[in-house]
């Protein structure tokens, strides 16, 4: 496609943006209006107008406000925070991701929350360890997709200092996980090999060498027992967390 075509394609979409935004104003329907409104901000954002595009999420962001559309209004701040994050004003990208966090909250989509954790987690380094144990501490209670709960669990080991307990028994939960929500999954084998690496980095890390020493060490810290190291995981997690939390873990079913 060439340069041309493909500002031509842009336009044109904008301009049937712009008409089922008035459209949907003349039939009355606001919620239509917002969403398209949130559209029509994300042509103008890849047209690098970001000035344009602003104005009107907060336009789409006012009637979603008005008519208590939640989850329209998580969406339309999601997209703005994206936009402002590659504008490289990531201060105000995160405040908008905390927002984007309670409104999600409110409506219980716990699974969109998880995301936003860990998106928050590449943007705001200083808080890495804050949103991604939020992010694991929500896994525990939702049927999160296998794969995504394995590369979360070893972004939060990433993060922790080496030889910390917490590695260990996040390889157990991997484990577990690949275990009991694993079957049928396509990349199962890869995601097993992936969580017994997890853990044989966490015995290196502790000096373990010999399969013996291995087989000694998973018993003595009862990595074989999730009785014992889910609940540990989660105290681990809430005491990372403190008072950091950016959604009500009262209100989370098993919280």
């Amino acid at each position: 496609m060439d340069k041309l075509t493909g500002l031509s394609l842009v336009e044109s979409a904008t301009t049937h943006a712009t008409q089922s935004a008035e459209i949907s104003e003349q039939i009355g329907d606001v919620k239509l209006k917002a969403t398209t409104l949130n559209n029509m901000a994300l042509q103008f954002a890849h047209q690098g107008d970001i000035a344009k595009a602003i104005a009107l999420w907060e336009q789409s962001l006012e009637i979603q406000q008005q008519i208590g559309d939640v989850q329209g209004k998580a969406a339309t701040l999601s997209n703005m925070a994206g936009v402002i994050a590659q504008q490289g004003d990531i201060t105000r990208a995160i405040a908008l991701w905390e927002e984007v966090v309670s409104t999600l909250a409110q409506i219980r989509a716990y699974g969109d929350l998880v995301t936003v954790l860990s998106n928050l987690d590449a943007a705001d380094e200083s808080n890495s360890l804050v949103y991604l144990a939020q992010a694991m501490w929500l896994t525990l209670r939702i049927q999160a997709p296998l794969a995504n709960t394995i590369y979360l669990i070893r972004a939060l080991y990433n993060g922790m200092p080496q030889g910390d307990e917490l590695q260990a028994v996040l390889g157990a939960t991997a484990m577990f996980f690949c275990k009991y929500r694993g079957e049928g999954h396509p990349q199962l084998e890869e995601l097993q090999e992936f969580s017994v690496k997890i853990v044989s980095d966490a015995a290196n890390a502790q000096g373990i060498e010999t399969q013996e020493a291995f087989d000694n060490w998973v018993v003595q810290q009862r990595l074989n027992d999730p009785e014992y190291f889910l609940p540990r995981l989660n105290q681990r997690l809430e005491e990372i967390v403190g008072d950091g939390w950016l959604f009500d873990p009262s209100q989370v079913v098993g919280g």
